[in-house]
C-alpha cells in the first residue's frame, strides 16, 4: 500500500493537461482527487477516464472559474464535505495569454492572468489552510520557465508566475511551523496548451526543444505527477520553499 493511500488532493485545472496528468498519477496511488475546471464536459470526461484507469477511484469534479473570488472556498468546502479532509493542494489552473508584445497587452490580459493565477493561488491556499494545518499538508504551485527565463511576449503570464514563486516562498516560511510544505514546479510537458502553441507556432516550438539538453518535451503524468507524489510523501517532506524545473534542462543555471 502506498504511504499516500487515503489522502485527499485538490487539483485546480485537473480536467485536462498537466492537471489531469497529476490526477492520473495520484489516483494510481490511492489518493482521492477533487478536480476543478470551467468546462463541465471536460471534467466529466476526466472523471470517466480516471475511474476507468483505477476502478473504485474517488473522484469529485467541481465546475469552477479561478477568477471567481468565491470559487476557492466553495471547492474546499465541497471537497471536505465529500472526502472529510484536504491533505494536498495543487494550484495548477491558469489562463494562458501569451504571444503578446508588452505594448499590445490590454488591461484584461493582465488582470485575467493575475486573477486566474497568483490571486487565485493565494485564495485557494488560504481557504485550504485550516485543513492543511490539521493534515500537516502539502502545497504545490505551478510556476513557469516563461517567468524564470523571462521569455519575450509573455509580459502578463511570466511575471504572474514569478509572483506565484514569491508567494510560495513566503508561505513556506510562514506555514513551516505547521509542518506544511510549499513548493513550486516549473513544468514543460505535453498538454492541450502546448499542442495549441505547437500548431500556431511550430518553428518556435522546434527551436525551443532544440535548446533543451534532453531535446524532448516531458510527460505530465510521469514527470510532473511523479514529482508531485514525491513531494507529498514522507521522503519529500523535508523540502520546502523550492522551485523545481521540470523542463529537460532548459533552465540550467547556478
Amino acid at each position: 500500500m502506498s504511504s499516500l493511500t487515503g489522502k485527499v488532493a485538490i487539483i485546480t485545472g485537473g480536467g485536462k493537461g498537466t492537471g489531469l496528468g497529476i490526477a492520473r498519477a495520484f489516483v494510481k496511488e490511492g489518493i482521492a482527487v477533487a478536480i476543478t475546471g470551467r468546462g463541465a464536459e471536460s471534467l466529466k470526461a476526466a472523471q470517466v477516464e480516471l475511474e476507468e484507469l483505477v476502478p473504485g477511484a474517488r473522484v469529485l469534479t467541481v465546475q469552477a472559474d479561478n477568477k471567481d473570488h468565491g470559487a476557492a472556498a466553495d471547492v474546499v468546502s465541497r471537497t471536505v464535505a465529500e472526502f472529510g479532509r484536504v491533505d494536498i493542494l495543487i494550484n495548477n489552473a491558469q489562463e494562458f495569454r501569451t504571444n503578446i508584445a508588452l505594448e499590445d497587452m490590454t488591461w484584461d490580459d493582465v488582470i485575467s492572468t493575475y486573477e486566474s493565477g497568483v490571486f487565485a493561488t493565494w485564495r485557494f491556499m488560504v481557504a485550504a489552510l485550516p485543513h492543511l494545518k490539521e493534515a500537516r499538508g502539502t502545497i504545490i504551485n505551478m510556476g513557469s520557465g516563461a517567468g524564470t527565463n523571462s521569455i519575450a511576449k509573455h509580459g502578463a503570464y511570466g511575471p504572474n508566475k514569478e509572483a506565484i514563486r514569491g508567494l510560495s516562498r513566503i508561505a513556506a516560511r510562514e506555514w513551516g511551523p505547521h509542518d506544511i510544505t510549499v513548493n513550486v514546479i516549473n513544468p514543460y510537458v505535453a498538454s492541450a496548451e502546448s499542442e495549441r502553441v505547437e500548431r500556431e507556432q511550430p518553428e518556435f516550438i522546434k527551436a525551443l526543444q532544440a535548446q533543451l539538453p534532453l531535446g524532448r518535451i516531458g510527460d505530465a503524468e510521469l514527470n510532473v505527477g511523479g514529482l508531485a507524489l514525491f513531494l507529498a510523501r514522507p521522503e519529500g517532506r523535508y523540502l520546502t520553499g523550492l522551485s523545481i524545473d521540470v523542463d529537460g534542462g532548459g533552465s540550467i543555471r547556478p
